[in-house]
Formats: structure tokens, C-alpha cells, sequence
């Protein structure tokens, strides 16, 4: 598919992006988050935060990704950011070789329009990074359930969210 037909397909509509491992634990937040939207919204599952990022924004009008990090919180924390307060220090899960700010800034730099308008970011605190697993500790199960009913009103609420600039 080439961009310029993307970009057209993807006029108006709304991406929810999930990215974490799907065999670690905890890391899999993004995913398991995203697999749950499938059918309510584009949905799309990354392992990286590098510049498939990038293919995957091209052209919609919203994106939400949600991604696990770890910051230091009670595991299951969810925070909900936009690219403007969206921390360039933020130790994601370690599995990631470009930050999220880091990627954004680059798209929005090159890409501009192509972009969406409107971005908002979900982080679940985690706990467990290290064991190869498709489940996720309890406190970070809870939090996954949380953030699909609020990226459902989000998304069905305005259909619109929040402009931001980097």
C-alpha cells in the first residue's frame, strides 16, 4: 500500500497501538491491550518503539499507544500522557532501542501533517520484565482492563482528543 492511499484510508480514524513483548510477563501490557480494541478500533501490535512507530501513525487523525514502563510506581499504575509531557528519561521495559518521545519528535519533524493531530499515550507500571510468561502479575492484569474502558470512552466520547506539539 502506498502512503498516499494510507493516508487517505485513515483519514478521520482512530489507531489504538500496543507495544511490549507478548512472552515477557508484564511487557506484554500493550498488547494484550490492543488485542482486546481489536474490532472497536484500527488496532496494531509492535514489539519496539523504533520508526515502525512512525508507519503505523502515518495518516490517522487519533493514535493511543499504550506501552509499560518503569518508573519507580506501584505496578499497575496507569498514567495517561500526551508527546508534550511524555518524559524523554522514561526507562521503558528494555526492550525498546529508540524512546517513544524520541520517535514522535522525529515523525512529527518529517512527517508533519501526515501525523495525527491527536496523540495520547497510556503507561502501566510494571513489575515483571524478566520471566517468560503470557500472563501478567495481577496488579498489571487489573490495570489492562482499566485502560480498554477508558480508551473506549476516550474514543467514543468527543472522537476527538487533544492537539499537542513537541
Amino acid at each position: 500500500m502506498d502512503f498516499d492511499r494510507r493516508s487517505i484510508e485513515r483519514k478521520g480514524k482512530t489507531v489504538v497501538l500496543g507495544i511490549g513483548n507478548p512472552i515477557l510477563a508484564d511487557d506484554s501490557v500493550g498488547i494484550k491491550v490492543a488485542k482486546m480494541l481489536e474490532g472497536f478500533v484500527d488496532t496494531y501490535v509492535l514489539m519496539t518503539t523504533d520508526f515502525d512507530v512512525l508507519d503505523v501513525l502515518f495518516g490517522y487523525e487519533r493514535a493511543i499507544i499504550v506501552d509499560g514502563i518503569r518508573s519507580g510506581d506501584p505496578p499497575g499504575t496507569i498514567k495517561e500522557l500526551t508527546p508534550e509531557n511524555l518524559p524523554n528519561v522514561l526507562t521503558y521495559s528494555g526492550s525498546h532501542n529508540i524512546s517513544l518521545f524520541a520517535t514522535l519528535k522525529i515523525g512529527i519533524e518529517i512527517l508533519g501533517d501526515d501525523m495525527p493531530k491527536d496523540i495520547r499515550i497510556f503507561t502501566i507500571e510494571l513489575l515483571d520484565v524478566n520471566t517468560f510468561s503470557t500472563d501478567c502479575t495481577p496488579m498489571v492484569q487489573k490495570a489492562i482492563g482499566e485502560v480498554v474502558e477508558r480508551i473506549k470512552m476516550l474514543v467514543t466520547a468527543s472522537g476527538k482528543l487533544r492537539s499537542f506539539k513537541i
